[in-house]
């Protein structure tokens, strides 16, 4: 189907739609031309030791692991902080299990060579944990007998015991045992910038074996900071929950059986708890913000995963003001969504009951644009009529949203349908 072209109308209300807050604008654009150097020229970069990762190796006694990870030391202004940064929302969904955990257990017991674990100095002796933390947390939780050994394969008759309770000689045979770390040390960086995208490159090397990290689980690892954790927080909203079929109260740990969850009425699908363990729905809400400004990301969606990086890290260090309008205009959105469309709401309608990206952005993206807010009420009070609309606008533009066309163009085309749907149902809604 030839596109068309948008009207003097549809560039307006994207305008409008794409209006930024103070201080949130980000500059994605790419000023490095490449050169031909020289092999002289490499070989005096190299020599000043241009992007080289400075390293130191420690060893630390497994009957001290537990109280490592407690140890608080003075911080800013006064306050304690742990020394040792292990915070929940850096680990990966996918917790171990007690299994998983009592087999790391009986490799120190036989003596079985462990990987070592990946420290960054964040600050002069201070360090957060990159890579490792599944194997501290179960020393530690070990260690603070909070689950008994399971399933051990050549010491089974020790399954059941705690670290309190094990013989006498087979703990003083674990307690003499070291687990290997690697330190990043803070030098390695000019600036925090520079040591994100250090970070994020050590990381993702260190991961490049066993199970694939999503990018999600990558930034959510190396680019802490406020707005990672404000997106994380978001994605425990309820009503985004429901929108895209994640459980209202998921756990790694526990979860329900297909059959329980029909016995409750709960919405979630297996696409959506899928989602979840691979922290999609973060990145969704990641997506939203960064989204705002795609018009200057002349890649489109097909460099997602590079323009949510560049976002966030610039996106940490907007002001604590900007992060609480984005957790306002976030919930107010979703909240929206779910009672103008509901479960369907990111479905292209009509077509497809399969929640999709290339619906979720336009449509998150101009419902809170500033032409569409003031008509939320309306919207909902006469929600057919949205419907409607959008689902006329789909059946239009079935190869437009089908997920297969990500480059800028099509981008600004999907902006450009949606508005002009949510224009029409305005004018149709109207009291």
């Amino acid at each position: 189907m030839k596109q068309k072209k948008p009207t003097a109308g549809a560039e307006t209300r994207q305008a409008a739609a794409s209006r930024l807050l103070d201080g949130e604008k980000v500059s994605f654009k790419n000023d490095v031309t490449k050169l031909i150097v020289s092999d002289a020229e490499l070989n005096s970069r190299y020599a000043k030791g241009e992007i080289r990762i400075v390293t130191e190796q420690a060893r630390y006694p497994l009957a001290g692991i537990l109280g490592m990870l407690k140890e608080e030391i003075d911080g800013e202004n006064g306050k304690k902080e742990l020394r040792y940064k292990l915070d929940p929302e850096y680990q990966r969904r996918h917790r171990w299990s007690i299994e998983k955990k009592s087999r790391l257990i009986e490799s120190f017991l036989i003596n079985v060579p462990v990987p070592p674990v990946f420290l960054y100095e964040r600050d002069l002796a201070r360090f957060e944990v990159m890579d490792g933390r599944q194997r501290l947390t179960a020393l530690s939780d070990f260690y603070a007998n909070k689950f008994p050994l399971t399933g051990l394969q050549y010491w089974a008759d020790l399954d059941g015991r705690t670290y309190s309770n094990l013989p006498t000689k087979v703990r003083d045979g674990i307690d003499r045992r070291y687990i290997s770390s690697t330190i990043l040390l803070k030098e390695t960086a000019a600036n925090e910038e520079q040591a994100s995208m250090l970070k994020k490159m050590v990381f993702e090397r260190l991961n490049s074996g066993g199970v694939k990290l999503g990018s999600q689980e990558t930034r959510n690892a190396v680019y802490g900071g406020p707005l990672n954790k404000l997106c994380l927080s978001l994605s425990e909203n309820q009503n985004f929950r429901r929108l895209w079929g994640i459980h209202a109260d998921p756990s790694p740990e526990e979860k329900e059986t297909d059959e329980e969850i029909e016995e409750t009425g709960d919405e979630s699908t297996k696409a959506g708890n899928t989602m979840f363990e691979k922290m999609e729905d973060v990145e969704l809400v990641l997506r939203f913000f960064a989204y705002r400004q795609i018009d200057e990301f002349k890649a489109g969606l097909n460099k997602i995963s590079e323009f949510l990086d560049l976002f966030i890290v610039r996106g940490n260090n907007f002001a604590p003001t900007l992060h609480k309008e984005y957790r306002t205009m976030f919930e107010s959105t979703v909240s929206f969504l779910w009672n103008v469309l509901g479960a369907d709401s990111f479905t292209p309608l009509g077509l497809s009951k399969r929640r999709t990206k290339i619906v979720y952005d336009p449509l998150m993206f101009i419902a809170n644009s500033i032409d569409v807010v003031p008509h939320h009420a309306n919207l909902i009070a006469k929600k057919d009529v949205l419907r409607k609309e959008l689902e006329a606008m789909y059946e239009r533009n079935r190869e437009l949203f089908s997920g297969r066309r990500t480059n800028f163009n099509d981008t600004q085309e999907r902006n450009r349908c949606v508005s002009d749907a949510f224009a029409a149902a305005i004018a149709k809604a109207k009291p």
